[in-house]
């Protein structure tokens, strides 16, 4: 009786719902046409907080950060709301999963308005979560340095 798992019923259909979903807005995200409302999507799923998709919007990330650079003055808004959303409800124990979407942000090679978000949400993040950014700090010191 005991050595068998009790799983909440429907949390598998919720997690497939919320990855379809937030796979099909990071894909629209490089479309001229569609990525604002991708970003704006994003950012409302972020927004709402359920668990069942905090999985899939770190995994966004990496798209949503490159949107911040945008030459579009709405896209590249709507790209730092949405990362702002997400990284104001993903679990401070998400860093080392973000590190490398936060490291080139920071790189040489990111447009400046790249890095001046990814150094806003850093901020954020460590506002929220001191000690697990501080951890991570020995990582974080020499890009940050070199800007």
């Amino acid at each position: 009786f005991w050595s068998r798992p009790v799983l909440c019923p429907g949390a598998g259909a919720m997690s497939a719902a919320a990855k379809s979903e937030v796979e099909a807005l990071a894909a629209k995200i490089a479309d001229k046409k569609d990525g604002q409302a991708a970003l704006e999507g994003l950012a409302k799923i972020a927004a709402a907080g359920a668990p069942e998709a905090e999985p899939f919007l770190v995994a966004a990330v990496p798209q949503v950060l490159e949107a911040t650079g945008d030459k579009s003055k709405a896209v590249k808004d709507a790209a730092v709301a949405a990362m702002k959303a997400i990284f104001e409800t993903v679990s401070p124990f998400a860093i080392e999963i973000l590190m490398p979407s936060i490291l080139t942000g920071l790189g040489v090679k990111a447009k400046p308005p790249t890095k001046e978000a990814t150094l806003n949400l850093l901020e954020g993040l460590a506002a929220r979560a001191p000690k697990s950014v501080g951890h991570a700090l020995v990582i974080l010191a020499m890009p940050v340095a070199e800007l």
